[in-house]
């Protein structure tokens, strides 16, 4: 789908149950993410879901992998609603401080741009999540607002 010199975004497999079971049950990883379930029944049907989905649709939740051994690295939600691009990450934390995410990222949203040339690019990140608000402004977005009911800092990024 999309390749770094490191990484590759793909579309899950049933081989990244125990991986994404793993970090999606860390608190350190989940104390920033709004997930209501996090069973194996429910992750298991969450990969079969995304299957089916593709890049261009509404909603879609990818993997991102090592390209040497494809060992899930975390996962990108992308959202498309009117003119606007909402993305979501998490890195699980054997993978994080190594520069992967901010390497994805910096690819699929020139990849989006592409494609969608017009649109705004948001990210939302949890308020308190430190690291992810540095990474958004080291990928050019700015801070634009605190959504409190969806517990997130909003950033936004206008144009390429």
């Amino acid at each position: 789908m999309l390749y770094t010199s490191r990484l590759h975004l793909r579309k899950f497999k049933v081989k990244d149950i125990d991986e994404l079971y793993k970090y999606r049950n860390n608190q350190e990883c989940a104390k920033y993410q709004e997930w209501e379930d996090t069973s194996r029944e429910y992750l298991t049907q969450f990969i079969e879901d995304n299957k089916l989905k593709q890049i261009e649709d509404d909603e879609i939740q990818l993997a991102i992998a090592l390209k040497d051994t494809d060992e899930l690295v975390g996962d990108v939600y992308i959202a498309k609603k009117g003119k606007t691009i909402t993305l979501g990450f998490t890195t699980s934390p054997t993978y994080q401080r190594k520069g992967y995410m901010y390497e994805m990222l910096h690819e699929l949203i020139s990849y989006l741009w592409r494609i969608y040339s017009d649109y705004e690019i948001c990210g939302l990140v949890h308020p308190e999540n430190d690291a992810s608000m540095r990474l958004m402004e080291k990928l050019g977005f700015h801070k634009e607002e605190l959504i409190e009911e969806w517990n997130s800092q909003v950033y936004v990024r206008y144009n390429q």
